[in-house]
């Protein structure tokens, strides 16, 4: 399984997780461990956010279909029942039964909105290079689906919807972890 995600996401989760750390061990270092309150609230859900936002998100490429892990929920699709993978403003997935789902993990820079890879155009997975446009992820996310498709073919298996969407239960964990510690900052 191959993990994709922006690589500033993964500097700016770094900046803001240690930004976090910074708050909350000065808040120790100044107050002491009963005294420290608002910096330790602050430290944590600064860190809580960062990771939440920018360190758990990904778009994963298993042997058998894309998933995308986002904020508070993850969208799986299996490759074969993808019919479009798009990088418009973020990388996206349409479903052969028009479900959608994109992936808050890998935005489209200016430069890089390309447009379609579908079943029909399958020369538009080299558009980014013809343009002079960079988009190694969704380039490698439709290469990934259409080598799926040329050793599989067939009819695929429509009894179920084409994106599955659960709750991520950690992300979630998270964003509510950081309120928490904003109240326990503020109230506690």
């Amino acid at each position: 399984m191959q993990s994709y995600r922006a690589r500033s996401s993964l500097i700016w989760g770094g900046v803001s997780v240690g930004l976090g750390l910074i708050l909350a061990v000065s808040d120790l270092i100044a107050s002491g461990v009963t005294g420290a309150k608002v910096g330790l609230g602050l430290g944590a859900c600064v860190a809580m956010i960062g990771a939440a936002t920018y360190l758990r998100p990904a778009v994963e490429v298993t042997p058998d279909g894309i998933v995308f892990r986002n904020l508070v929920h993850t969208a799986t699709a299996p490759f074969a029942r993808i019919q479009e993978i798009s990088m418009r403003w973020s990388l996206e997935m349409l479903g052969d039964d028009g479900m959608k789902a994109g992936a808050f993990s890998v935005p489209a820079s200016r430069r890089g909105r390309t447009g379609v890879f579908s079943n029909e155009s399958v020369d538009l997975a080299q558009g980014d290079e013809r343009e002079g446009r960079q988009d190694s992820t969704g380039s490698q996310v439709y290469a990934a689906w259409h080598t799926w498709k040329d050793a599989h073919g067939g009819v695929p298996d429509r009894t179920s919807a084409s994106i599955t969407r659960r709750l991520d239960v950690v992300g979630l964990a998270l964003v509510l972890g950081s309120i928490a510690a904003v109240v326990f900052a503020f109230f506690g």
